[in-house]
């Protein structure tokens, strides 16, 4: 009876020491998350805890997996997250496109998860999105595998899903120690999936036309003029060349000398131009400098006719304001203010009253001076490729 005794305790020690083994075997998930993402989006420990509840407790592994994630939006209107993943000695980067930054967090989620999932040893194939080892057959987390995975750029709304999917299935997934070594492929046909073959593309061309503009100084009264404009974009940053011609003003005189004076104005923008908002609607402060050509034509029967004409800079602030429709046409309105460096003066020169006058010289008579400063509203349309 002291030996069966003796026998039972040596059991039990045994016992315990294999199970606190396992419990070691099976920790929280091995993964450091550097999360960089816009206002608005879900923070590190979010994407983090959402991690975790996927993959739930993993085997123990020689190396901890590194993410380092960041989401930007350019001015297509999608988000886009660029996903760098490092495993020991092993390294990739994968690009993702989605609607929402909180897609993209929950894509984020779902592909590191299969990787803490994975019950063979990880490849830098894996790392940039190659087909994983699951545990469960048919599961969400498979399905989830096939979206993001291989895809290595699975639009995030519908790996959005997935991760959902995944995080009720996850004991089937992660808890279980059931490993059935089987590969899931995504199929052409059931995958609705985008693939980005390489890192998103920054940039943007800006084609802006029509151009309306009405403006206050520096000639008077208030100007009308047509033009358009062309530039890029890089991630928040416009920048832009644009060109006006400005309806003709004519100032005119029949009190004793008859005359007219046609003034016509071309005016050259360089502007550039730091965007914050949302995703359909952003509203940017610039810097800009102008060009200013004014052409004055006199004309009448108490004058010569003729041509003269002047250019000069300006400077000046604004607000550029954007309301995307699509993705490739958007609506735009700005409001500048500029100090020009110049203030030409328009004058006219009328015949000498003493035509008798042994040596008679012109009467110059002052027809418009240029103002100090000007005011400019335009509005357009913005195309974009």
């Amino acid at each position: 009876m002291q030996a069966l005794r003796q026998f039972a305790a040596v059991l039990l020690c045994a016992s315990g020491m294999v199970y606190s083994a396992r419990a070691d075997a099976q920790t929280a998930a091995p993964i450091e998350l550097k999360w960089t993402a816009l206002d608005g989006c879900p923070s590190e420990a979010t994407v983090l805890a959402r991690v975790h509840k996927i993959a739930g407790t993993t085997r123990a592994t020689a190396n901890t997996l590194r993410a380092d994630a960041s989401v930007t939006q350019p001015s297509d209107g999608l988000f886009r997250l660029r996903l760098e993943i490092h495993y020991g000695n092993l390294a990739a980067v994968r690009n993702i496109e989605g609607k929402s930054c909180k897609d993209l967090a929950g894509a984020a989620a779902v592909a590191l998860a299969l990787l803490l999932s994975s019950e063979e040893p990880l490849s830098e194939r894996d790392l940039a999105g190659g087909p994983l080892t699951t545990t469960q057959p048919g599961s969400s987390t498979t399905a989830a595998a096939a979206g993001a995975g291989t895809s290595g750029g699975a639009t995030a709304s519908n790996t959005q899903s997935d991760n959902q999917d995944a995080s009720q299935n996850k004991p089937s997934a992660a808890s279980q120690n059931k490993p059935t070594a089987q590969t899931t492929e995504p199929t052409g046909s059931t995958s609705s999936s985008s693939v980005v073959s390489g890192p998103p593309r920054r940039w943007r061309v800006l084609l802006v036309a029509p151009l309306g503009s009405l403006g206050v100084g520096p000639t008077s009264p208030v100007s009308a003029g047509l033009g358009g404009g062309v530039g890029f974009s890089f991630d928040r940053w416009r920048f832009l060349a644009e060109g006006r011609l400005w309806a003709a003003q004519h100032e005119t005189s029949s009190s004793g000398y008859d005359y007219d004076v046609k003034l016509k104005r071309l005016t050259a923008t360089a502007r550039g131009c730091r965007a914050f908002g949302g995703t359909r609607f952003e509203l940017a402060p610039c810097a800009l400098i102008s060009v200013q050509h004014l052409t004055a034509i006199g004309g009448g029967r108490s004058i010569v006719s003729s041509t003269d004409t002047a250019t000069w800079a300006a400077v000046g602030v604004g607000a550029r304001s954007r309301f995307l429709v699509t993705p490739w046409l958007g609506l735009v309105a700005a409001l500048d203010g500029e100090v020009e460096f110049s203030r030409p003066e328009v004058s006219v020169s009328l015949p000498p009253v003493d035509a008798h006058d042994p040596a008679p010289k012109p009467i110059p008579v002052s027809v418009a001076h240029l103002a100090p400063v000007a005011a400019t509203l335009t509005l357009g349309v913005e195309w974009i490729f």
